[in-house]
């Protein structure tokens, strides 16, 4: 599994992937361009303690903006970047509140 997130990064440099794009390559055991709910529950091992549907129904929520039970690597990117903009404002709000009390 490292391997293969190694693999993915060092492509994603040098073949210029889209943000997000390697992450998402590593999920699709299949390479089929998507995340089914199967591929995804079957990635985490019985011992880790997320290995629950409710964690992985949880992600399809979070992540299936159509409904049509599979993720695509566009629903996919716009949740991470929508994620990466929240943290960046939480970041931003701390930063001032910390700032304003200097």
């Amino acid at each position: 599994m490292v391997r293969r997130v190694i693999v993915l990064l060092l492509l994603g440099i040098v073949l210029g992937l889209q943000p997000y794009e390697a992450d998402f390559l590593m999920f699709d055991q299949d390479g089929d361009k998507v995340l089914k709910y199967d591929e995804l529950r079957a990635q985490f091992p019985t011992q880790n303690p997320y290995n629950t549907a409710d964690f992985v129904a949880q992600f399809f929520l979070d992540y299936d903006s159509n409904g049509d039970k599979i993720i695509e690597f566009k629903e996919y990117s716009t949740k991470r970047e929508q994620q990466k903009l929240e943290l960046e404002q939480q970041q931003q709000s701390i930063s001032s509140m910390y700032h304003d009390d200097l």
